[in-house]
């Protein structure tokens, strides 16, 4: 594994690959080991959204992938961003109004949806991009 490729990277990747890397730190431990409904569940949930929100606006300044398309240089992948937005309303909608089955729903879905599943299809299917270059360098 190497970081070059991440270091030779735009802010907007580097900050980018920063909040989605704290953000499945955060959540991983949110999810497996933190006791729900404490005050630090509670704080560490609060880390958890703005991360992920931070990483979802973030997004929108990178256009590695499609600079020359017909829509601002956005690709199929920023479509994450209004589902994570809504994702993180709801999570938050879920928390404060005790639903919790709502609020367990949006944060497995941005958990595992987001963060999880597009970090695997990023590392292993997406060949030649940052991420694949990353954890697959070309000696």
């Amino acid at each position: 594994m190497t970081l070059q490729p991440l270091l030779q990277s735009t802010w907007a990747i580097q900050i980018h690959v920063l909040a989605l890397t704290l953000a499945w730190l955060v959540g991983t431990w949110q999810i497996f080991v933190s006791r729900k409904g404490s005050p630090v569940h509670r704080k560490l949930g609060r880390v958890f959204i703005a991360l992920m929100l931070t990483m979802a606006l973030v997004s929108l300044f990178i256009h590695v992938r499609s600079p020359n398309s017909a829509f601002f240089g956005f690709s199929l992948l920023h479509l994450y961003v209004p589902l994570i937005l809504g994702l993180s309303a709801l999570a938050l909608y879920g928390a404060r109004a005790h639903r919790v089955r709502l609020h367990r729903f949006a944060v497995i879905t941005l958990y595992f949806g987001s963060l999880t599943f597009t970090g695997l299809v990023q590392i292993f299917l997406v060949t030649g991009g940052i991420t694949h270059r990353m954890f697959f360098p070309v000696s």
